[in-house]
């Protein structure tokens, strides 16, 4: 590499270690960096955190019987569940402990969810049993009839990925992780001092050690240090979301066959509504995320196969993702190494399940930081603690009436779909919350039946003021994706 671009005048900051991506992986990362006494920092291109991949998944924290044998990622999901549940509570956080059935359909399945079961408990997990049909009957009575067997999986749950990667912001921020959003990286150089200058554009960086955890984006950032052997394999998911109406059809994350083409799934949502999923189709661009209406009648099917009650006519939403495995592993393996050209670099690549392995990424980067001479030292003033705001719709009455009469903004029913107040979308728009989908993932205004129809031009007005900007300047999701155009309130 070249240093033909010079570290500009006034530039950002000078830190220790610089984090590249601030989806569930990245910001997990920051919040276990911010232990130590250390100048760190976050960036991402996005306006929030976890507005790429990490938004557009299942949401579910599996064990580790989908993981091969003596791979990285099935070390890494080990125990997974319980430090979810233990940083729900230190993060005041979305966790929902739901079981697993992972159905076999006919008696020439059985043998996959045996196979489930040795792997599972051949990484160290403990929870399986294979169950027959009258006890699949018991735990889910919409389940089909021609579910003969079941690998029944203990100890799990389901979280809301995208709260979950602002809550680890906020709290890796309270423990002195600069954070910066809306900053794309635009280059990477070497510097004096085996020093790195990140080209952003909002400045240049400064930084003894980088992690690169950019998603979809790592490829892009391993070029910028010259290791070209990194590249990606890209699959787009389509996902459907059913009303909270016809939520007690379904009680657990119940799974069927699985192919390159799909991943057969029904499952609850940690707010409550049922998700339906996933239909695969190959890509090459990052940036497609639409969804057609074959793939919403691929996932019914798909769903339908498992609990023929379900229907598509309850759907109140769907969405796509896109999946990146690599080239570098077998077995659909993590890619979590060294930079071959740059010291003190480390390439984050984690395909499925990277939500569940997360934690446990968190501690292996930083353990491999350490091991490569980084100083860590732990603060002893280290708040492991963030609080969140109160939700109304999950307060008993008492404690209501206390929140309007401590501030009448909880009083004003914003969202009536899920019961969002004014208070809770002023309170995320404080703490940084400016677009519509950031309000949206954090307090859930919008996401209810008519999916904004009734909220959406409300949350927009407290957007504008909490902002201090006009309404035509509010957007849906950053950039030029703007929602409000000509006169407002005429």
């Amino acid at each position: 590499m070249n240093n033909e671009i010079p570290v500009q005048e006034g530039y950002s900051g000078e830190y220790d270690i610089i984090v590249i991506g601030a989806g569930i992986i990245g910001s997990m990362i920051a919040r276990e960096l911010s232990r130590f006494q250390i100048r760190g920092a976050l960036i991402d291109k996005e306006p929030f955190p976890g507005f790429g991949v990490t938004k557009s998944g299942m949401a579910q924290i599996h064990s580790t019987d989908f993981c091969p044998p003596g791979t990285l990622k099935g070390k890494l999901c080990l125990d997974a569940p319980a430090k979810f549940k233990r940083l729900a509570g230190l993060l005041d956080v979305t966790y929902r402990e739901v079981d697993e059935l992972w159905l076999a359909l006919e008696s020439s399945q059985i043998a996959n969810i045996e196979a489930a079961k040795e792997r599972g408990e051949g990484h160290g997990a403990t929870g399986y049993e294979i169950i027959g049909a009258e006890r699949i009957r018991e735990l889910e009575p919409h389940v089909t009839e021609k579910a003969v067997s079941a690998l029944y999986i203990r100890g799990l749950g389901v979280i809301h990925p995208t709260e979950w990667s602002f809550a680890l912001t906020e709290n890796a921020a309270q423990n002195g992780i600069e954070t910066y959003f809306n900053t794309s990286v635009l280059n990477i150089q070497k510097a004096e001092n085996r020093q790195y200058v990140i080209q952003t554009s909002r400045g240049a960086f400064k930084t003894k050690s980088i992690v690169n955890a950019a998603g979809l984006f790592a490829d892009e950032i391993a070029w910028m240090v010259q290791d070209h052997h990194i590249r990606l394999t890209l699959r787009k998911g389509s996902v459907a979301i059913l009303d909270k109406s016809v939520s007690h059809l379904v009680r657990h994350m119940i799974f069927g066959t699985f192919s390159e083409t799909h991943s057969q799934n029904v499952a609850p949502t940690a707010h409550g509504n049922l998700i339906l999923g996933i239909h695969y189709t190959k890509t090459d661009n990052k940036g497609d995320t639409s969804v057609d209406r074959e793939g919403i009648e691929k996932i019914m099917k798909l769903a339908r196969e498992l609990v023929p009650a379900l229907s598509k006519r309850d759907i109140i939403t769907s969405f796509a993702g896109i999946m990146a495995g690599n080239t570098m592993t077998g077995n659909g393996d993590f890619y979590i190494a060294p930079s071959e050209h740059a010291p003190d670099l480390i390439h984050v690549i984690a395909g499925a399940p990277g939500l569940t392995a997360a934690p446990g990424i968190a501690e292996l980067v930083v353990k491999m930081l350490s091991d490569a001479g980084i100083e860590l030292e732990e603060k002893k003033a280290f708040q492991e603690k963030r609080k969140g705001w109160p939700l109304f719709s999950a307060a008993l009455l008492d404690k209501q009436k206390e929140m309007i009469a401590s501030n009448p903004k909880f009083g004003h029913i914003v969202c009536r779909c899920e019961q969002v107040t004014e208070g809770e979308v002023t309170e995320a728009i404080h703490r940084g919350a400016g677009t519509l989908d950031a309000v949206k993932h954090v307090t859930r205004a919008g996401m209810g039946r008519c999916q904004g129809g009734f909220c959406g031009s409300i949350v927009l007005g407290l957007l504008s003021r909490g902002l201090g900007i006009p309404p035509q300047e509010v957007t849906k999701k950053g950039g030029r994706s703007f929602i409000a155009e000509g006169a407002m309130g005429e």
